[in-house]
């Protein structure tokens, strides 16, 4: 902005160029300052040609474009003015000389030609800048342009303030932002340092701590102090670790360990398609308490004598066989369990496999044992149930106690408006057989019991399996779905076969079996185990890569149940070698070794031999580790056939004897055993079985000692005697209570402690020998290599009377 100083004269100068230019050229018409001032151009709010209305406020950034427009003019002006010399931008000091004698002017840009200079303003259009009160005394307009210019000042400054905070604030916006990426950045690499990626091993599901230590490659020491921090205790180079905590201590050396997956080509039973479902016989199950009739129920419904058959009258086996009704013509499939206690595994199994249950209660009995389990076992499988009140042919019998018992045992029977059925027979007269065949078949048409006959895998389960002689290993199969066909691959178990024969319980042979049939099938290649799943597979290479499946995860699962016995084992060794350690010590060091008085466990062991694998089955449940904490039962193991050498080896070996249950041993095997000093034992009946082992372990243990006082003796005076040149001390005794005889034990009591305990050397009266001396007897007494009694000590007469004791 110019000063006042500068502007004053500048505008008097120019007026008076401009009056004294009108005066000559036009003298007639006199112009006035006011007509002049309305034509000149105003600057800083005045009006101009190219304005009437004031100027807005101007940015910064406006301003700057405007500069740069007033630059570019004034350069065009100044290339086309050819006289024109020194052109500088608008607002500098520049003095020109006009060809055509024009004056010099300080306030802006002049071109020649003899024209009035133009002035540029601001905005870069031709103006006037007057700043000052002309000479002329126009105080109000030189005040307004005053106010104009300050305000236009203040504005630009405002505008370059703004201008110069925001450039600020973004740099600063920037600045912040850019360091912010930049820790982030550095975050990320620093955290990428920091999480390694773990090293991937892979574990078998067992593992010894130096066998871990040996795949993870780390001292052994390291990891046992690792297992110490995280709270194991007294580990050893070969303690067995699961799965589990391998995982765990692999993860504390950045180890990620990765489990050998199962095998998943393992055969599962097919889905059920409803469209091919048919109607099928159902299967009933006959359970009860032993001797309650069962068997004689179904030698009426079969028409056979299956009781003349078993040994001790009572079922040992499942009997499964198909009948046809004689009033409905319809079929059913029958499971005899056994009633005895220690078939309680064939009697769970057959619950299972069963559709519906027959209660077999005797009239006379009513609810036993036996009863309330297999009551127990046809809740937990959830299948209906039929009560046959058996017996009710004999006089005097309670049928309402039976029926309060059954309901006390929460079974819902119709005579108490229930929906059980009850069925008063007799399996010897057969009173009201077909009454309880009728309610059987009207039970399974209200259950509608279906399956597929066909276009589906066959499935079933094994009831009984055994070894015959000429047909190798047996096994009595239930078909529950499918047909079974000769030539059929099937999986059991561990095993599979292909169906070489069947035949029926008649010993029929059949072709093929549908649901709800009993069959027995041969050709399989181990005998499979009773209870086993049967399902069919498509080829003999997928059963045999399903069995080894099977038998992989068994041994793992069999690993599994003995790791802590293991364990505990070398734990057991590892402190029994500690004691060892200690004895030698102190037998160098010349002391006594000291007496361990922990008891130790007499095991008395067994191989198990039967017909089939149901009854070995049972026999093992109800003798493995019977005894108690001095004697114990140990089965090794428990298998359907006659014994084998190989069993003589093992039982020779272990010191084991062969238990063989309704099977007869071979010659060669009695006269071998006789020769190996094996004992082999033969029986009928499973509960002599179970008794002859009892007595066993009974002789085993040690008997109770009762200890009986006899007579009380006191010594009077003692006596020397010589015998044969030998002097002997003989106490001079009275018998106060009872008797003593020469082989008596004896303790001998001086005050209340007692000085002597043992046996008697010789017992006299005068110089003759006798046997005894009675109450009130006098009598001298010498003791066996003792001699230091005195007179008033008192001798205490005993005997030891044992006692046998009985699990």
């Amino acid at each position: 902005m110019l000063s006042r100083s500068k502007i004053a004269p500048l505008v008097g100068s120019s007026c008076r160029s401009v009056r004294s230019k009108l005066s000559t050229s036009n003298p007639v018409s006199v112009r006035n300052y006011s007509d002049f001032m309305s034509k000149l151009p105003r600057v800083g709010g005045g009006i101009s040609r190219f304005a009437k209305n004031p100027p807005q406020a101007q940015t910064s950034q406006d301003h700057a474009t405007q500069n740069q427009e007033a630059n570019s003019n004034a350069a065009t002006s100044a290339t086309k003015n050819n006289g024109s010399k020194n052109v500088k931008p608008a607002g500098s000091k520049q003095t020109s000389t006009s060809s055509s004698g024009s004056k010099t002017h300080r306030h802006g840009n002049t071109t020649g030609n003899g024209a009035k200079g133009a002035h540029y303003g601001a905005n870069g259009s031709p103006g006037l800048r007057i700043a000052h009160k002309t000479p002329f005394g126009s105080n109000g307009i030189s005040n307004r342009f005053k106010a104009q210019a300050q305000a236009q000042a203040q504005a630009q400054a405002q505008a370059k303030a703004q201008a110069q905070s925001s450039s600020r604030n973004q740099s600063k916006t920037s600045g912040h932002q850019k360091f912010t990426q930049q820790r982030i950045s550095h975050h990320h690499r620093k955290n990428k340092k920091v999480a390694l990626e773990k090293v991937k091993i892979q574990l078998p599901p067992f593992i010894t701590v130096s066998n871990l230590a040996t795949t993870m490659n780390v001292p052994l020491n390291d990891v046992l102090k690792r297992l110490e921090v995280l709270g194991y205790e007294d580990m050893r180079h070969n303690y067995i670790l699961d799965k589990e905590n391998a995982t765990l201590i692999a993860d504390e050396y950045n180890f990620e360990v990765t489990i050998a997956e199962e095998n998943k080509d393992d055969l599962y039973p097919a889905p059920i398609k409803p469209e091919l479902l048919k109607e099928r016989p159902p299967v009933v199950t006959i359970m009860g308490h032993v001797d309650h009739g069962k068997t004689t129920i179904l030698d009426y419904l079969r028409k056979s004598t299956i009781v003349d058959q078993e040994f001790g009258g009572i079922t040992q086996h499942i009997g499964a066989f198909t009948v046809f009704t004689p009033v409905s013509k319809k079929k059913i499939t029958f499971l005899d369990t056994p009633g005895h206690a220690a078939f309680l595994k064939m009697r769970q199994r057959g619950a299972i496999i069963t559709d519906i249950v027959i209660l077999v209660v005797a009239a006379d009995d009513s609810v036993m044992p036996q009863t309330i389990e297999a009551i127990k076992h046809a809740k937990n499988s959830g299948v209906p149930m039929i009560v046959a009140i058996n017996k009710c042919d004999k006089h005097g019998v309670n049928i309402d106690k039976v029926l309060g018992d059954l309901a006390a045992q929460d079974i819902d029977i119709e005579d108490y408006g229930g929906e059980t059925q009850t069925v008063r027979v007799s399996g010897k007269t057969g009173l009201n057989m077909d009454k309880l065949e009728e309610a059987v078949i009207t039970l399974s048409e209200m259950s509608e019991f279906q399956s597929e006959y066909s276009n589906i895998p066959a499935e079933g389960w094994v009831i009984e399996s055994q070894i015959v002689k000429g047909m190798g290993n047996i096994a009595t199969v239930l078909v529950r779905r499918g047909t079974v066909k000769v030539g059929d691959i099937l999986v059991a178990g561990t095993t599979y076969c292909k169906v070489r024969g069947m035949k029926d319980e008649h010993g029929k042979a059949l072709k093929s079996a549908g649901p709800s049939t009993p069959v027995q099938i041969w050709g399989w290649k181990e005998l499979p185990d009773s209870g086993d799943q049967i399902l069919q597979a498509k080829s003999e290479s997928i059963a045999k890569k399903v069995t080894e499946i099977r038998e992989t995860r068994a041994k793992e699962e069999q690993m599994t149940r003995d790791i802590e016995t293991i364990n505990k084992k070398r734990q057991e060794e590892l402190e029994q070698s500690k004691k060892n350690d200690l004895i030698i010590e102190m037998k160098k060091a010349g002391l006594s070794a000291p007496v361990s008085d922990e008891p130790t466990v007499i095991s008395c062991k067994y191989i198990i031999k039967s017909d089939v694998f149901g009854s070995a089955e049972a026999i093992k449940e109800s003798i493995d580790g019977l005894g108690n904490d001095e004697v114990k039962s140990v089965v090794i193991s428990h298998e359907a056939g006659p014994p084998t050498e190989s069993d003589l080896d093992i039982a020779k070996t272990l010191g084991a004897k062969i238990l063989c249950f309704n099977i007869k041993v071979p010659k060669s095997i009695v006269n071998k055993a006789d020769q190996e000093g094996v004992s082999i034992k033969e029986h009928n009946i499973i509960y002599r079985l179970i008794e002859d082992v009892t007595d066993e372990l009974q002789s085993h243990l040690k008997p109770r000692i009762e200890i009986k006082t006899s007579g009380d003796i006191e010594i009077k005076d003692i006596f020397t005697v010589t015998v044969k040149k030998s002097k002997v001390k003989i106490a001079g005794c009275k018998v106060l209570n009872g008797s003593i005889s020469r082989g008596s034990k004896v303790k001998v009591f001086r005050g209340e402690d007692v000085v002597y305990e043992g046996t008697l050397s010789s017992l006299k009266r005068g110089k003759d020998d006798i046997q005894e001396a009675r109450k009130g007897n006098e009598c001298g007494l010498a003791f066996e290599r003792w001699d230091k009694f005195e007179a008033g000590d008192v001798i205490q007469v005993y005997e030891e009377v044992e006692h046998p004791r009985f699990l």
